[in-house]
């Protein structure tokens, strides 16, 4: 399938203010605040003792380019999950994680040109 520019299919609201929000460069302070606060720590500390509510995320593909449908897919999740710790489960994201088998076999192979 070749690859599109989905840029020019989006109707977006057209602005005269310029981009100011900087994010690339205030994530990573955004991010320390963050993990110093604890703040995911004090969610699950939060719940300590609710009911459990277990989510499994599965693996992304390690031999696929990644496309909307996997954008789409994490999002859905992470609205569930944090629905979930919001109406009073313990609710903790435990993300999949697969780099073996054939799929990354093949992957490694064909970028090493093998």
């Amino acid at each position: 399938m070749p690859e599109q520019d989905y840029s020019k299919t989006l109707n977006l609201p057209k602005t005269e203010f310029s981009m100011r929000a900087d994010l690339p460069k205030k994530e990573p302070g955004m991010v320390k605040k963050w993990e110093e606060e604890r703040l995911y720590d004090k969610l699950m500390e939060k719940n300590e003792g609710k009911p459990l509510y277990m989510f499994h995320d599965g693996p992304p593909y390690a031999n696929a380019n990644i496309h909307l449908g996997t954008a789409l897919n994490k999002v859905l999740k992470d609205i569930i999950v944090r629905e979930k710790n919001l109406s009073g489960y313990k609710a903790p994201y435990t993300p999949g994680w697969d780099t073996h088998g054939l799929p990354i076999e093949l992957k490694a192979l064909k970028e090493l040109g093998v």
